[in-house]
């Protein structure tokens, strides 16, 4: 388990819950195929006493738990497991650091499980961005004005530097124009 997880929960807990916090969702697409027999000794367990483990862990536990694969995610779905919610905290515009811990550890993957280096955390809007230079032409397009203006000047570097595979940055250019708009529209 990630070290400095239960400082971000507690820290986030003081500040956001319960308002910016909510129940660990399970698509049902998921709880309805079937998952392979693993050789585990918790797993072989009665879906009773995985409940009372599941109870006995904090949200952390409980949601690596229910990450650890198919058969306990089943289980933590008859329960409620209450997290950090990215939509909340987005609505809010909270810089919180247990939202970015809990979206490092839901990365991206590629097929044989290494984590993709083409998508990065935006910590404005706490989603995975792709790092694709196309991909950002479509956002600019979205404000000609602001674009026509100036306002938006500095979009082609802010991409730029959001695509590179070693880049620093942590807002993306889709958070960075939205940004900038609200902060100097009025003068577009």
């Amino acid at each position: 388990m990630y070290a400095q997880w239960p400082f971000h929960l507690e820290d986030c807990q003081s500040k956001h819950s319960p308002a910016q916090w909510d129940a660990f969702k399970i698509p049902i697409k998921l709880l309805k195929q079937s998952h392979p027999i693993q050789p585990s000794g918790l797993l072989v367990l009665p879906n009773e006493l995985l409940l009372e483990i599941l109870v006995h862990v904090n949200s952390v536990g409980q949601l690596f738990l229910a990450l650890t694969c198919k058969r306990l995610l089943v289980v933590s779905s008859m329960t409620i497991t209450i997290i950090p919610s990215a939509p909340k905290h987005r609505a809010y515009h909270l810089d919180c650091s247990a939202m970015l811990a809990l979206l490092r550890v839901v990365q991206p993957r590629d097929a044989r499980g290494r984590s993709k280096k083409s998508w990065a955390p935006c910590c404005v809007c706490y989603r995975y961005r792709p790092k694709m230079k196309g991909y950002w032409k479509g956002v600019q397009k979205r404000y000609p004005k602001e674009m026509a203006c100036g306002i938006l000047a500095g979009h082609g570097s802010i991409v730029q530097s959001w695509s590179e595979k070693r880049s620093s940055s942590y807002q993306c250019p889709s958070c960075w124009c939205e940004e900038r708009v609200i902060k100097y529209g009025h003068l577009a």
